[in-house]
């Protein structure tokens, strides 16, 4: 009896001693998919940021499809959706890198000549919608994991958001201030409800399962950056 007593104390003893709340970096090692989805999601946003000053139209695609191929490296396990969109962002990225390394001259004379060049320049541009329609099935497919009602409409919004703005600047052009405003309130409330869904995932406990690393990140990293500053130096002085 005495001994079970003691038990039962140091039982509340140890429940006492342990926070509500735990620190960040705490919950970052407890669940890792967190960074990988945030990766992902903040790799998106960069590659979607066209600022043409201060070499920023390369330097955020740059990072952002290095960050989103991170992110989906590490949860490409998960499911077939999450593999597709690794691939995406692949062919992607590797054809941002083409298009950075060839003058503009010689890149619009292979697409105007080369169906090839033709079909991967389409893609790059209009994969988006795949590539949203693919993550939007995978998150429906972790949600259903997990338990929750598969919804992530988030995705069906920006896929629906990036329609219109092609459409927009295809038959009008400029968009004037007001309408790109709007726009970009809907593509915030889109990231945000995608956001969303890990805090739901994370309440609901459901663990995503994180391929080991083989390449340190930081050397896969420099080497990327390095090769796409690379590529832009050798399009200012050559060419």
């Amino acid at each position: 009896m005495k001994e079970r007593i003691e038990e039962n104390g140091f039982d509340i003893w140890l429940e006492s001693s342990v926070p509500e709340i735990l620190p960040d970096d705490i919950v970052k090692q407890v669940t890792p998919w967190k960074k990988a989805m945030g990766q992902v999601l903040a790799g998106f946003v960069m590659t979607s940021l066209s600022l043409d000053v201060f070499y920023l139209d390369m330097i955020l695609p740059a990072v952002g499809y290095l960050l989103s191929f991170w992110g989906f490296s590490a949860i490409f396990r998960e499911n077939l959706w999450f593999r597709i969109c690794g691939g995406i962002t692949a062919v992607r990225g590797l054809f941002f890198l083409v298009k950075l390394l060839l003058p503009a001259k010689v890149f619009l004379e292979l697409v105007y000549t080369k169906t090839a060049f033709l079909i991967v320049a389409g893609f790059y541009t209009y994969g988006v919608f795949a590539f949203l329609f693919c993550f939007w099935l995978g998150l429906r497919t972790v949600q259903q994991k997990a338990g929750l009602p598969p919804r992530a409409k988030g995705a069906l919004v920006l896929m629906f958001w990036y329609l219109v703005f092609y459409l927009l600047h295809m038959f009008w052009g400029y968009l004037g201030l007001l309408l790109p405003i709007a726009l970009f309130v809907v593509y915030a409330f889109a990231i945000q409800s995608m956001m969303n869904i890990m805090k739901e995932l994370e309440d609901a406990g459901y663990v995503m399962y994180i391929a080991p690393t083989k390449i340190p990140k930081h050397l896969s990293g420099t080497c990327i950056l390095g090769l796409f500053l690379l590529t832009e130096l050798l399009g200012i002085f050559l060419f």
